[in-house]
């Protein structure tokens, strides 16, 4: 790797990249992205960086509104930051993110003065990007649940929610608590505090059942043979706590520190934007939230998004118990949202085509391996890779003039074979005219949602970020 104007600046060895001693995160940072963007130019080698290095001042963990609920596989927030202050020249400041998961691109971009834009196939994230973006009124949560809290241990009784294999999830006194829970909270009023207290008890309904709290995907907690004393002692432990809790207090826990990571936000960020839902499907992008009129043709500055990856996640069936509990889909309309969904784990049946979406060979070869082991990871891979080119083509469409997609991916296996994702994204781009400005590799720790259930998809253990411009 080439140095870049070594007289000036420090090098760190695992960052490909250099920087100054004296770096001014709003001054330079625009900087380091050309001097970057100038080095692949020259080399068309991927750049290999460390973006927390990078964004130092940003710290990990607990900040503002981005753990207000958990959610899989979240974006680093240093990427979402470097790019945003990188283009915060950008005359009109609107930054779309057609994935938008739980929102972490949506409140990056609202604090630092970006109007967000979002879309999403799953409604909870939707809920999510909302909630992370608004600036509620701490005094009104607060008055809001002592009313929610009063009710709550005054009820006893309250509508039964269909939630799936709840029987495999809940105590039935803690499920009927629950419910009372949610009968008090939906008699809010407001709208938008109504939201707030939805996502807290999202929350709840997975920290009290009996969900195994590492794994994403619903997996019952339960001791095994083949564990070690120490996990089986903790596990122990934890099926003990849940036995004995009390709903209520949980839910107050909770509320009380989203409403303190609510405080917080508002006080270094009062100014904040609330996100706008433009669209459930990366394919068809809107100008509204009531998803009636298309965006424009190149209308949007810049987009910043992480997609699914191919026949490796799990988005929906992660969040089944907030889907249900809420009530965006029953437990029988769950597989009817996934089939919405691009990244699918499932797909109904059919044959394999493979002149299908008229792919580029070499990916047509690949599908042709995967289905010598399995037809149906063929199937659902050929069918991520059509939707993906899809999307490559709206969003080339709505991109602005001058404008930047920053598309930040990983490549994986299914059923042995590596499916190049950050290679088909960019070929697809290309196809529609964008110009790739600059290819960076992150080592990050896994963002998969895979568990031994699935041994036909693998972990992601590489972050690549690709910079594509729409150039006049």
């Amino acid at each position: 790797m080439s140095e870049l104007n070594t007289n000036r600046y420090r090098t760190y060895d695992d960052f490909g990249v250099s920087f100054r001693q004296d770096f001014s995160p709003d001054d330079d940072i625009q900087k380091i992205l050309n001097d970057m963007i100038l080095e692949y130019s020259i080399n068309s080698t991927p750049i290999n960086v460390d973006f927390r290095k990078l964004v130092y001042w940003l710290k990990s963990g607990d900040q503002l509104t981005h753990q207000i609920h958990p959610y899989p596989a979240k974006l680093l927030p240093h990427i979402i930051t470097f790019f945003l202050k990188a283009h915060s020249y950008f005359k009109h400041k609107t930054v779309l993110d057609p994935f938008c998961g739980s929102g972490t691109v949506a409140l990056e971009a609202s604090i630092q003065g970006f109007f967000p834009l979002v879309a999403d196939a799953n409604p909870f994230a939707l809920l999510l990007a909302k909630v992370k973006t608004t600036p509620y009124s701490v005094k009104e949560l607060i008055k809001l649940e002592e009313v929610i809290l009063n009710k709550a241990k005054r009820y006893r009784k309250a509508p039964s929610i269909d939630v799936v294999n709840a029987h495999l999830w809940y105590l039935p006194e803690h499920k009927k608590k629950l419910e009372i829970i949610l009968r008090s909270i939906n008699e809010i009023e407001t709208l938008e505090e109504k939201d707030f207290f939805k996502v807290c008890f999202s929350f709840l309904t997975r920290k009290i059942s009996y969900a195994d709290p590492a794994i994403n995907v619903p997996v019952r907690l339960k001791t095994k043979e083949s564990f070690s004393d120490t996990t089986n002692e903790r596990i122990r432990k934890r099926l003990d706590w849940i036995k004995n809790l009390n709903v209520i207090d949980e839910f107050h826990n909770i509320v009380s520190s989203n409403i303190g990571r609510i405080k917080e936000t508002n006080e270094r960020y009062p100014h904040r934007i609330v996100a706008q839902k433009v669209g459930v499907d990366a394919r068809n992008i809107f100008i509204d939230s009531n998803l009636t009129n298309k965006l424009p043709d190149s209308s949007v500055p810049l987009i910043i998004t992480s997609p699914p990856y191919g026949s490796a996640q799990k988005y929906i069936r992660s969040s089944s118990l907030s889907l249900n509990w809420l009530g965006f889909v029953p437990p029988k309309g769950l597989r009817s949202l996934e089939e919405e969904s691009i990244g699918r784990e499932h797909l109904i049946t059919e044959k394999l085509c493979l002149k299908a979406g008229n792919l580029p060979e070499n990916y047509n070869s690949l599908i042709k391996k995967i289905a010598q082991t399995n037809e149906k990871r063929a199937r659902i891979t050929q069918k991520y890779l059509i939707e993906m080119e899809q999307v490559a083509k709206e969003l080339s469409r709505i991109l602005a003039p001058n404008g930047r997609i920053i598309f930040v991916l990983g490549n994986n296996q299914v059923c042995g074979e590596t499916l190049r994702n950050d290679n088909f994204i960019t070929h697809c781009f290309e196809k529609y005219g964008l110009k790739t400005r600059l290819v960076l590799r992150d080592d990050i720790k896994s963002r998969g949602l895979m568990t031994k259930r699935n041994r036909t998809a693998s972990i992601i253990s590489r972050e690549i970020v690709l910079v594509f411009e729409k150039l006049i």
